[in-house]
């Protein structure tokens, strides 16, 4: 009975852990607004689920549009957009709401729509 105890609970446990895992793209799959808006970093992105993006972002002053793919394991955040250079993040979702990226030190905070 004790062993089948511990199993169970080693299954509530884990479970979540690892459907978190394999779905980190899913939890990306939306468009996401940057509050408040940053100079010289992206404003809007969506995500697809076939680890495709669109982005607006500002570089210098001139506003820009970017598409390409993105990689995502629930803590980097990787946009490879062709003719442009790869931007890496530091990144995190917090309750599926708020995607939190940093890169420079400098964070960018964006809320799902």
């Amino acid at each position: 009975m004790h062993r089948k105890t511990l199993r169970l609970a080693a299954t509530f446990v884990l479970l979540p852990i690892a459907a978190a895992l394999v779905g980190c793209n899913g939890a990306l799959v939306g468009t996401w607004r940057a509050e408040p808006v940053p100079k010289d970093d992206v404003q809007t992105i969506t995500f697809k689920n076939d680890n495709t993006y669109t982005a607006a972002a500002l570089e210098g002053n001139q506003s820009v549009r970017l598409a390409g793919t993105y990689d995502f394991n629930g803590f980097n955040l990787k946009l490879k957009t062709p003719g442009k250079p790869e931007r890496d993040y530091k990144a995190k979702v917090i309750m599926f709401r708020t995607l939190e990226l940093k890169k420079d030190n400098k964070k960018v905070t964006l809320k799902k729509q």
